[in-house]
């Protein structure tokens, strides 16, 4: 299963994919991250992995995305990863998250009351893995937009509808619209050192909802719908980064929090409810 890693882990100072305050150009960050208590799976992971991740401004398009490559440092038997040669492995895992502004686009301010600024979005996301149990084909389109809470909090929301190519072996695998994603995103900077350093703060939620697959899947191990939120506090300089961070989780991945459920080893209870954690360095080039 996969462990769908950060999204919008790091933005540099005051942005964040999308918000309409990127820098132009691209950056990319190479990332060792260490994470335990994962719970996109019915069973714990622990992960120690590498990430490159880029983000930035073209034109009217914002850019962000990541590849990770799951288990490059080590992690626990509920994972398998780049180095693996069991059958079930993952050997990338990738997200693309690019919005459009419309304000940009048009060049008008089509600002409504604190709705500054409007966004055709969207969020593929890809795990490469070599057998339909461990391959993920998912894309989330819609609209996004930031708004002006006129404090130095910045607030992005986007709303989703889910198209859902190969997803584990689920039973809602290639379904057209299962459901959708409500997708909240805060940033506040705490302090800024005169080493030009920064410290900040960034939480983002994704509520998915409507889906069918709790109704498809026999024995009520999945969910029509799934919470997950993270908060992340972070240390920049102006190449070095530095994470931690704390995700919830409510039925990870529409697993059913402590239905019983047998992959071909005996019974288990999932666990698919409750917190997880990251902590990453980085360096920007």
């Amino acid at each position: 299963m996969s462990t769908k890693f950060m999204s919008c882990v790091l933005a540099a100072t005051a942005t964040f994919c999308g918000m309409g305050q990127a820098t132009a150009g691209i950056d990319a960050t190479l990332w060792g991250i260490y994470s335990n208590d994962i719970k996109f799976s019915p069973k714990k992971v622990e992960n120690a992995y590498l990430e490159l991740e880029y983000m930035g401004q073209t034109g009217p398009i914002d850019w962000y995305g990541y590849f990770d490559a799951p288990k490059y440092f080590g992690g626990n038997d509920n994972i398998n990863g780049v180095w693996d040669k069991e059958k079930n492995t993952s050997f990338m895992f990738m997200e693309h998250q690019p919005k459009l502004s419309l304000n940009r686009l048009t060049g008008k301010d089509l600002s409504i009351g604190p709705f500054k600024d409007w966004f055709i979005a969207a969020d593929w996301i890809l795990d490469a893995g070599n057998d339909v149990l461990t391959r993920q084909h998912t894309l989330y389109y819609g609209l996004g937009t930031s708004i002006d809470t006129h404090t130095k909090l910045g607030m992005n929301v986007n709303i989703f509808t889910r198209q859902q190519w190969e997803n584990y072996g689920a039973a809602n695998a290639y379904t057209s619209n299962d459901g959708g994603r409500l997708q909240v995103q805060f940033f506040y900077p705490i302090y800024r050192f005169s080493n030009g350093g920064s410290v900040n703060y960034f939480t983002f939620s994704n509520y998915d909802f409507g889906s069918k697959l709790g109704e498809r899947t026999a024995g009520g191990t999945r969910t029509n719908e799934a919470l997950v939120s993270t908060h992340i506090f972070s240390y920049q300089l102006q190449n070095f980064r530095a994470y931690t961070a704390a995700r919830y989780f409510h039925n990870g991945s529409q697993f059913k929090d402590g239905a019983i459920n047998n992959w071909g080893s005996g019974d288990f209870a999932q666990d698919s409810t409750g917190w997880g954690y990251y902590v990453g360095l980085g360096y920007k080039f």
